[in-house]
């Protein structure tokens, strides 16, 4: 299997830790290639993660390449991926401010901030469900199929992209997110900007990348 992706994925843990988007046992990634995820063990810290302990599995779940069991969190990933082609990475992590405001049940609208109409977008709240049960798996794959971004209730965050590096991009502007909208909060509330002017800005955006081609 493709070394290059497994050590991607270990210094995504890395990453994850040092910018405090993630402690050391919490979370799991994973990437998609072609037949084959690539995933995070489960029982290893994500901050000392080696290429070696990264495991290759089959949209079965079955291991094909590596030693211990994969994320427990496994199916969740397995659904995304048959749900959207677009999505070859996931990142699921327990950011503090973003897992805060998962305690508190408290989603994140798509309209405050340049972030959260351009990058991530609206950020649902999934209801809670036992960690590592098919209805867990249900819930986030049936989210995940129309949003970048979102929060698992009581529970954690998860970004998606068509790679490792914009999914970790989505999770550190989802945490900082959760951040200003926390200061908002206590300065009074949070104003929204009004429809006119994210029309403007999406279509200013779109022009952008048009142009970048």
């Amino acid at each position: 299997m493709k070394r290059n992706i497994k050590e991607e994925i270990g210094e995504i843990g890395k990453r994850l830790y040092r910018a405090n988007l993630n402690g050391g046992y919490g979370g799991n990634f994973s990437v998609r290639d072609e037949e084959n995820i690539y995933i995070t063990p489960a029982g290893v810290p994500k901050d000392v993660l080696d290429y070696s302990d990264i495991l290759v599995i089959d949209f079965k779940g079955n291991v094909i390449e590596g030693l211990g069991r994969p994320s427990s969190e496994i199916l969740f990933h397995i659904f995304i991926y048959k749900k959207r082609e677009d999505v070859n990475a996931i990142i699921h992590a327990h950011p503090p401010f973003a897992t805060g405001f998962s305690i508190a049940h408290l989603p994140i609208e798509g309209n405050i901030h340049e972030e959260s109409v351009t990058v991530i977008g609206e950020v649902p709240i999934i209801p809670y469900e036992l960690t590592s049960s098919k209805e867990l798996a249900e819930r986030v794959s049936d989210v995940m199929k129309n949003h970048e971004a979102a929060l698992i209730s009581n529970h954690g965050a998860i970004t998606v992209g068509e790679d490792l590096e914009k999914a970790f991009r989505k999770m550190e502007d989802l945490d900082n997110l959760c951040k200003m909208v926390l200061v908002a909060t206590i300065m009074g509330g949070v104003k929204k900007i009004p429809p006119e002017k994210i029309k403007a800005l999406k279509e200013l955006i779109s022009a952008r990348v048009s142009k970048s081609k």
